[in-house]
């Protein structure tokens, strides 16, 4: 039996700190719909490789989403889909692998 880490580690953390964002894929053929994803506004990246040396990448906007919370007719986030919380709108101009069943979302303000 192997632990299921989305269940009991992603939905209590997004229902903890995740926010209602609408979600709008840019192939117009689908429809936007309501996801939660736990929004950071001013997210830098730091990397601690070399223990002397601490590279410092430009502060991004990031959502992180589970999976599961994608309608199946969607079922992930693809590169120039848009999302917005808020009153301001984004727009997905990176994917990046997080924890099991979620993704981070590099945003760009629109």
């Amino acid at each position: 039996m192997s632990f299921d880490f989305d269940k009991f580690v992603n939905g209590p953390a997004m229902a903890i700190f995740g926010r209602e964002a609408k979600f709008r894929p840019k192939n117009a053929r689908f429809s936007p719909f309501a996801i939660r994803g736990d929004f950071h506004e001013a997210y830098i990246d730091i990397d601690l490789k070399n223990a002397g040396v601490v590279d410092i990448s430009s502060a991004k906007i990031v959502l992180f989403v589970r999976l599961c919370d994608f309608p199946a007719s969607y079922p992930e986030p693809k590169q120039g889909d848009y999302v917005s919380v808020g009153d301001l709108e984004y727009q997905v101009v990176n994917i990046e692998p997080h924890i099991p069943g979620s993704k981070k979302l590099i945003l760009h303000e629109e």
